[in-house]
């Protein structure tokens, strides 16, 4: 952006990849704010047209960001529109049917494109390379949602604990949207309790009422439950072995936070641990 603004040009376009809920939209915002431009926001759909397309772009002003939310909804003849208007800042409109077709070029002004998309597999090559920067918005650690509930907190006008924030950091399933939601039903819990100071107590007995997820405690006990993808990611971490002992026999997947108490399914919330250590734990948090 530093380099954009010493040369008077609008940013290069942005692909942010993550799950519903992660900041993408929140992102888009501050790098508007940040260029000082507008900021134009629209949902891809399968049912746009060219010249929906046409309509959108032809409306921007210079160095404006357009947000384009499920970008990877778009049909691939939009695409091909798309394409060319991130690369020249061109337009090729078709008006008339028939023998009447004929096709017009329009220059657009300099703008930056802001999509965003589950995972980038879900792009076309040719849209994924018109993308100057791909960021991924789904790495949320979370010491980073601890302090995000923080934030939050001083925004609803609540006082809350650090070891209190870490553990809605620690339970919250890695978006800053599921923090917020916890954050919103401990703060609503604590203010029935007559308190506007919120506590790893509160925290711990308000996430118990909330509805049970599709998980279980470990791996040996419903290994479907946990996802694949982080089943390996937990394993990496964690070196094969369990987490308390070292042991690499009969080796099973705990969650840190039990379920019942509003653990996630997520691998921050997830570890390695062999059988006697899973059973010497039981169902404390420790």
């Amino acid at each position: 952006m530093a380099a954009a603004k010493l040369r008077g040009e609008a940013v290069g376009h942005v692909l942010l990849v993550g799950p519903p809920g992660s900041g993408k939209l929140t992102l888009a915002s501050i790098l508007a704010r940040a260029m000082g431009a507008n900021l134009k926001i629209t949902i891809g759909s399968r049912a746009w047209s060219g010249s929906d397309l046409a309509g959108l772009l032809t409306n921007l002003e210079g160095g404006d960001v357009l947000f384009i939310e499920d970008i990877h909804r778009l049909r691939s003849v939009v695409e091909e529109y798309l394409y060319h208007a991130m690369v020249d800042c061109k337009l090729d409109v078709i008006i008339d049917q028939g023998q009447n077709a004929r096709s017009v070029r329009l220059n657009l002004p300099p703008f930056t494109l802001v999509g965003s998309a589950a995972s980038t597999a879900e792009l076309s090559r040719g849209l994924l390379s018109c993308f100057h920067t791909v960021e991924d918005m789904g790495g949320y650690g979370v010491d980073e949602l601890s302090a995000i509930a923080s934030r939050f907190a001083r925004f609803l006008e609540v006082g809350i604990d650090t070891d209190a924030a870490g553990r809605i950091g620690l339970s919250a399933d890695g978006t800053p949207r599921d923090v917020l939601n916890r954050l919103r039903l401990v703060r609503d819990y604590a203010h029935v309790k007559a308190s506007r100071h919120i506590t790893v107590e509160f925290v711990e007995a308000a996430l118990k009422m909330l509805p049970a997820r599709v998980e279980t405690p470990s791996a040996s006990e419903g290994r479907e439950a946990i996802l694949s993808q982080v089943r390996r990611e937990v394993w990496r971490r964690d070196g094969g072995k369990c987490a308390k002992c070292g042991s690499r026999n009969k080796l099973e997947y705990d969650h840190i936070i039990p379920v019942a108490r509003g653990g996630s399914n997520t691998a921050r919330n997830i570890e390695l641990l062999c059988e006697s250590c899973n059973r010497a734990k039981s169902d404390l948090i420790q």
